[in-house]
């Protein structure tokens, strides 16, 4: 009888991931392009970073501020650039600088697996962000479902004592269940950047 490891469970894991970035895409996406997709990113980024700045300008009650960002095609450019490692997504990390640099904590809520955090949390740190926070899911809660995850991270992050005013990821999972006063969805392309 074969014994599952954390290490065998880890590998299905990632192999999973990398099956799901690949399968069903649509037909249309392969001509998206990444100057395409910067640009519609900077059109998100854009506004966010506007009502950031107005939020801190505004915090005159000293209150916590904070961002929260997805990983995977928001914080890193994944799809496009992949690798390791994965370069920032300029727009995004000009927007994480940019509120870092006024007091704003910059928290990670991610799918990915927490056993891989090492890792991650040096790819951030290497490619120009201030991780304040990182919050992966453990093994057994790659089994549970990924928009219950994050709301109950943001929820962490604001029983800590921080106001997370904006909320900044590329899929509805990233943004749904609250705990933000603010979000900003990233394009998808119906998936492809999933």
């Amino acid at each position: 009888m074969k014994r599952l490891t954390v290490s065998s469970v880890a590998a299905a894991a990632v192999a999973g991931l990398a099956l799901s970035l690949t399968a069903g895409m649509p037909a249309y996406a392969a001509t998206v392009t990444e100057a395409q997709w910067l640009s519609d990113v900077a059109a998100v980024t854009g506004p966010a970073q506007t009502y950031v700045d107005g939020r801190v300008a505004g915090n005159s009650s000293g209150t916590k501020l904070a961002i929260v960002l997805d990983i995977d095609n928001t914080a890193l450019a994944s799809y496009f650039k992949g690798g390791y490692p994965t370069p920032a997504t300029a727009p995004v990390l000009t927007l994480a600088k940019d509120a870092h640099s006024r007091g704003v904590g910059v928290f990670f809520v991610t799918a990915r697996v927490n056993l891989i955090d090492a890792t991650t949390r040096y790819n951030l740190t290497n490619v120009g962000y201030t991780v304040d926070g990182l919050y992966s899911r453990s093994l057994i809660d790659l089994f549970g479902d990924v928009a219950a995850f994050k709301t109950a991270q943001r929820k962490k992050i604001e029983d800590a004592g921080y106001d997370v005013v904006a909320n900044i990821g590329n899929n509805t999972t990233d943004l749904t269940g609250g705990y933000a006063d603010q979000t900003y969805k990233l394009p998808d392309y119906d998936g492809l950047l999933d």
